[in-house]
């Protein structure tokens, strides 16, 4: 009899500590997250195709950038 009162009890707390809640909650927010980058992939496409040069430019300009952020070398 104790022994299936300790395994009630253990299956209550791991029902009560489960992280189900967190994982619903994660799942929403990764979905909401990969909408938001399809959206702007998208806006970024159509901008690429109706001003060409200008989507060339900021392209330049980002990945310039992203190179300043690397690594800085030493100057002996």
């Amino acid at each position: 009899m104790a022994e299936n009162e300790e395994i009630d009890r253990l299956e209550r707390r791991l029902k009560r500590e489960a992280p189900g809640p967190l994982t619903d909650l994660s799942n929403q927010m990764t979905t909401s997250v990969f909408s938001v980058f399809r959206t702007l992939a998208e806006w970024v496409r159509q901008s690429a195709e109706e001003m060409p040069l200008i989507s060339l430019l900021i392209a330049f300009e980002a990945g310039f950038a992203v190179a300043r952020l690397g690594p800085r070398r030493a100057k002996h």
